[in-house]
């Protein structure tokens, strides 16, 4: 039980530090830039968020633990559950830029809002700024002294304040209880089918959903077989009557 509103806690994190960023950083960044960004701001704006987001993850599963007084097993466990959310959050954003990139361009929307692929696709190297904001968090982990001055950064400090100030306020509690429930639900599913693909890539099994496409070519195959049989039998029919009929004419000479 413990595990689980651990989760439910971390979602609500996620969920009101987005909300949180978007209105003190990423609003303003539109309302300058444009449409438009620069790159270097996107590098410095996506490594600061990232490494933020490992920083409110590490320091929640830190305060969880303490106030819990857990042994060293169930918090192993507290911390592997916050780098996976924290892996999958990100995975998600990285899919979610790659896949909007993917509808643009297939659209054709590139030329109409006079976007070019360099500013639409997702930074080169955001993968790998996300990498390191996984690594700060297991370093974090692994070393409790780096731990200790990642929680005592100020932007960790006050972003971990004004996140939990807001869960706290009565009428906001409910809404980003909803939210972060339904962002809970979503991470499991996403863990789910991550667990999957891997486990599909590592034993080399098909998945079912690719076999369900293969029936269903198998199913239409036989009718466009069937199809051009019978084309082929008409153009021979065809054939067949044409010669029947030379045969009559060249009798009745």
């Amino acid at each position: 039980m413990i595990f689980l509103e651990h989760l439910f806690n971390l979602s609500i994190v996620i969920v009101i530090f987005n909300l949180v960023w978007g209105i003190l950083v990423k609003l303003p960044e539109i309302l300058l830039t444009g449409l438009k960004p620069s790159k270097p701001i996107n590098y410095i704006l996506s490594g600061l968020k990232y490494f933020l987001l490992s920083n409110l993850i590490y320091t929640n599963s830190l305060n969880i633990i303490q106030e819990s007084a857990m042994g060293s097993y169930k918090a192993n466990i507290t911390y592997l559950l916050g780098g996976f959310i924290l892996s999958l959050y990100l995975a998600g954003k990285l899919n979610k830029k790659k896949s909007m990139l993917s509808l643009i361009s297939s659209v054709g929307f590139n030329s109409k809002f006079k976007y070019n692929k360099s500013n639409l696709e997702k930074l080169k190297y955001e993968n790998h700024i996300a990498g390191i904001s996984i690594i700060i968090y297991t370093a974090s982990v692994g070393f409790p002294i780096f731990g200790e001055i990642m929680t005592l950064n100020p932007l960790n400090i006050w972003f971990n304040n004004t996140i939990q100030g807001l869960f706290q306020a009565p009428l906001l509690k409910g809404i980003f209880g909803v939210i972060g429930m339904f962002f809970m639900i979503s991470t499991f599913q996403k863990g789910i089918s991550t667990m999957k693909q891997m486990f599909f890539k590592v034993t080399g099994f098909k998945n079912k959903k690719n076999d369900a496409d293969s029936l269903k070519k198998v199913v239409k195959n036989p009718f466009h077989e069937i199809d051009d049989e019978t084309k082929k039998s008409k153009i021979d029919n065809d054939i067949y009557v044409d010669f029947e009929e030379i045969d009559d004419k060249e009798n009745n000479l």
